[in-house]
């Protein structure tokens, strides 16, 4: 479950910003809109980041896919950071010739109140790195509120790395820190030397995040041809999913082969006709973009529904009716799992009067200096709990709205 993250120099980030996802003590807030995964740990269901366009809302996407991205290199048999951080850096003054820092805070194990030999388990993994090297990188744990040090690596001014290791990590050392590139991660050289500690942060990343592709590309119909394969009953979730926001001609979805021999998802549709039954399938890549991408949110929340799932979706609702939109969320938030949903979208529908908590609605827009900054709705509670936050966001109380001017075309 990911509690924060913070960036700095990254993209259109200059000066660290963090997005929070604990919730706030407000006892004018929903409660039924927060998990409590452990003791004392109160964590939002839902959160959007919402802005105008290139406000960089879509920074905080791309920064949990380079940290995910450094980690997995040895698979892409690349240099990460060039693939990760191409031009990462701050545009202005001397941000692109520093190195661009991510922190995420992340819950890793629950934990059980009454049992010592059961803690509740936050890391802290950063890292801090140009398109070249990796300057810092660090784990850190809070096991039942004391922070333990796992393993720090900086970089130092001859160039070599000094590395500082805790008594509770586990995992290779010696023969790790002797031959690493500056391009590679520790946590990933560890892990793929089978060590504990660094195998329980990648459980995380493999099993519960879920960084969602834009929604009607090959992506999201291979996480399609995943679902209908490993649960028969898919067909029939994804079809009653789309009953319920007003898409009924679908009956059915099966993998079959296309032309190229690939596999493939078909879309069955069924209506009715001058009082006759009629039917016909088509694949999914040829269906409209807007089913594409709902049949996607489908499978990622049945998923979310079944077992613990951190849902990042930008662009959320691109292609979808505003009404749908809300109404998507609304549905997600109403599960009983240990799963979360992170949206990024311009839609202002998202500040609906009682559809997300004040906590669970962070603005992104740009400063003076072309720098994105992010800010919680909850900042601006006083005076304001009973007021339609929806019609104050257009009067531009809150900030973070597109500024428009006349534009005139003259052929020249």
């Amino acid at each position: 479950m990911l509690l924060s993250m913070t960036i700095k120099n990254f993209r259109s980030v200059k000066d660290s910003q963090t997005v929070n996802l604990m919730a706030v003590k407000d006892r004018f807030y929903d409660k039924d809109k927060v998990m409590e995964p452990a003791f004392g740990i109160r964590v939002l269901k839902s959160v959007a980041i919402i802005g105008p366009n290139g406000a960089g809302k879509s920074s905080f996407v791309r920064a949990l896919e380079a940290v995910r991205g450094i980690l997995y290199a040895e698979k892409e048999g690349r240099n990460p950071l060039k693939a990760y951080l191409q031009k990462a850096g701050f545009a202005y003054s001397d941000g692109k010739d520093r190195p661009s820092e991510i922190t995420l805070e992340i819950l890793l194990r629950n934990g059980s109140l009454s049992d010592e030999n059961d803690p509740t388990v936050i890391c802290y993994y950063t890292v801090k790195a140009t398109t070249e090297k990796i300057y810092e990188e660090s784990l850190i744990y809070r096991v039942n509120g004391s922070k333990k040090l796992m393993f720090e690596r900086k970089l130092s001014d001859d160039g070599l790395y000094t590395y500082r290791f805790g008594r509770n990590y586990r995992g290779e050392k010696r023969r790790i820190t002797s031959r690493l590139d500056q391009s590679r991660s520790f946590l990933e050289a560890s892990m793929l030397k089978g060590g504990e500690t660094a195998k329980e942060v990648y459980a995380w990343f493999d099993n519960t995040l879920n960084i969602l592709p834009l929604g009607y590309g090959k992506g999201a119909e291979e996480a399609v041809i995943r679902a209908l394969k490993s649960d028969k009953d898919s067909s029939r979730l994804i079809s009653s999913f789309l009953w319920a926001l007003d898409v009924t001609d679908i009956s059915s979805l099966r993998v079959v082969s296309n032309d190229k021999g690939e596999e493939a998802v078909a879309v069955s549709h069924s209506f009715i006709n001058n009082g006759q039954s009629e039917a016909y399938s088509q694949l999914f890549m040829r269906e409209s973009l807007s089913l594409r991408r709902l049949i996607l949110l489908s499978v990622s929340f049945f998923e979310a529904f079944r077992t613990e799932k951190t849902i990042v979706a930008d662009d959320f609702g691109q292609l979808l009716h505003p009404s749908v939109l809300t109404h998507l969320v609304d549905i997600f938030q109403k599960h009983d799992k240990l799963s979360q949903l992170i949206v990024v979208d311009c839609n202002p529908s998202l500040l609906e009067e009682g559809l997300l908590r004040k906590d669970s609605i962070y603005f992104a827009q740009k400063g003076s200096d072309g720098a994105t900054e992010y800010y919680s709705l909850a900042d601006f509670n006083k005076g304001s709990r009973r007021s339609n936050a929806y019609e104050r966001y257009r009067q531009g109380v809150y900030g973070a709205l597109p500024i428009t001017s006349e534009f005139y075309f003259t052929e020249v």
